[in-house]
């Protein structure tokens, strides 16, 4: 998962700044997500790159996707999932030219109060053209946990870094973690079948009496002590 790699990125910048805060890692993080995005789309067909000032998006199908981070912990509903403030200019223009209007979740009851809800005219990003939309892919994560959640949608900016939310789907997770125990499972298997009492047996013999002996006739022996005197009666010479 490309927000994972990011987190790794990150957290490899805070590790080796030695920094005994959260700084590095969140600007590392800022920077590679937009980067690992970015990578993990270029396999898909059709895809284009939008660069945004100091970042780019991958816009596939007409949908720019715009990663967020909005929480450091589980369990933060998507729905309260903010912009950071102060809202550049950029992400204002971002938001009101592509980001798709929302219905309010409680419509006004006359005319007289849709005034105070109508949205500021944006012009569109060249880079992103008319008719592409603004799909935020939101998302969970620290230093510690890593990624612990992430959802993607159709999010209205409604002012102060407010968020109206639209559809949302939680994606699945994709983490080195699951990704070490999915091959732990393999090298088990694999171990399984190479230990020792799993293979064939040797064909070895039964006797191991020396020819002599067996020719006449002596019981085996399984062990000989060195003080006692070794002989056997025979009738031959």
């Amino acid at each position: 998962m490309a927000l994972a790699a990011a987190h790794h990125r990150a957290r490899a910048a805070h590790d080796s700044s030695r920094s005994k805060n959260l700084r590095v890692y969140g600007t590392a993080l800022w920077e590679a997500q937009h980067e690992e995005l970015v990578s993990a789309a270029a396999n898909v067909d059709g895809v284009k790159v939008a660069k945004l000032g100091g970042y780019q998006l991958p816009v596939i199908s007409g949908n720019a996707l715009f990663p967020l981070r909005y929480a450091d912990r589980a369990g933060v509903p998507v729905a309260e999932a903010c912009l950071p403030l102060p809202v550049s200019e950029q992400r204002e223009r971002l938001f009101g030219a592509h980001a798709p209007e929302v219905e309010p979740p409680t419509p006004f009851l006359d005319d007289s109060w849709a005034e105070l809800d109508l949205p500021v005219g944006y012009e569109v990003f060249p880079q992103l053209g008319e008719g592409t939309e603004l799909v935020v892919v939101a998302y969970a994560c620290n230093l510690e946990a890593g990624v612990l959640h992430v959802e993607w949608g159709r999010a209205e900016h409604v002012g102060n870094g407010e968020l109206r939310w639209g559809e949302h789907t939680p994606l699945p997770l994709s983490t080195p973690h699951r990704a070490a125990e999915s091959e732990l499972s393999v090298i088990g298997a694999h171990t399984a079948e190479q230990r020792w009492d799993a293979v064939n047996e040797p064909d070895l013999p039964l006797s191991l009496r020396k020819p002599s002996d067996e020719k006449l006739d002596v019981p085996p022996q399984t062990e000989h002590h060195p003080d006692e005197p070794y002989f056997q009666e025979n009738d031959q010479d």
